[in-house]
């Protein structure tokens, strides 16, 4: 019994324990598919107000199509600059190039934890990647395509983070690619994100968005590349021998088998008559 008690313990341990990155189910979207997240379409009728653009300015109307999809290695012609995947095997892109004034997005809820305190500073981290796609059609600033991502404590409903681009934003940096007499700006580079929860907002609630839209007009494309969702930093590049991105279940089946290993030690020299 004795021993069976602490086999459970240790089991329990090594589950407990699993890495940090795991704050949201399919943050590095590795099973090659949208699990955990849930996905939304509509129609981009133009934003509202003026710039500067937030959350608020988003308008969704009915109708659209779910264009989105998980990808695996390959280039995008039109931002050659991204080096796809941008971890692991698998990286998620909202929305795509065709127009037809389409709204996708992605969101997930998640709690956050003891376990997302990264052990090198003692601080709560949300850790996340993301690279915009836009078409420039020269459109008013509200009939742009655009890109948008948040995160949002929704316990106390505050906002953590927030960033709102349009295609060719003033002050923004693009790398700007033509494509069949096309126009496209696309982030220089992935953007990593790496926010600090406040201490107080342990145990609550946080919601990741993250949302592309083609230009208002139905004639323009916009998207978001999206990877890397957790509070450990997730190394750049496809999955290698030297750089592999384990899965929550491989981490618990590696502390499972040193808990395993641990409790056979106890065991023989407990007969042994040793307890140290």
């Amino acid at each position: 019994m004795k021993l069976k008690y602490m086999r459970n313990l240790l089991v329990l341990a090594a589950l407990t324990s699993s890495p940090a990155w795991a704050i949201f189910t399919n943050g590095g979207f590795e099973s090659g598919d949208f699990t955990g997240w849930t996905k939304t379409i509509g129609s981009n009728p133009g934003l509202t107000g003026t710039p500067p653009f937030t959350g608020a300015n988003v308008v969704i109307g009915a109708g659209g199509s779910d264009t989105s999809a998980v990808i695996g290695a390959g280039a995008d012609p039109r931002a050659p600059q991204l080096v796809l995947p941008r971890a692991g095997a698998w990286t998620a892109r909202v929305n795509d190039f065709n127009s037809g004034a389409i709204i996708n997005s992605i969101k997930q809820s998640a709690p956050i934890t003891a376990a997302d305190r990264d052990p090198n500073d003692n601080k709560l981290h949300v850790r996340f990647s993301y690279a915009a796609v836009l078409e420039d059609p020269n459109h008013t600033p509200n009939a742009q395509p655009y890109f948008y991502v948040r995160l949002r404590n929704v316990t106390k409903n505050t906002l953590l983070y927030e960033d709102f681009t349009f295609a060719n934003q003033p002050g923004k940096q693009f790398t700007t690619t033509v494509v069949n007499l096309a126009t496209w700006l696309s982030t220089t580079n992935f953007i990593n994100v790496d926010i600090v929860i406040p201490e107080t907002d342990i145990g609550d609630t946080l919601e990741i968005e993250a949302l592309g839209a083609d230009c208002s007009f139905s004639g323009h494309g916009g998207y978001v590349y999206l990877d890397g969702f957790g509070s450990a930093v997730v190394p750049p590049g496809p999955t290698t021998a030297d750089n592999p991105i384990p899965t929550l279940s491989e981490w618990a089946m590696i502390l499972l088998s040193l808990a395993l290993a641990g409790a056979v030690v106890f065991t023989q020299r407990r007969r042994n008559g040793s307890w140290l």
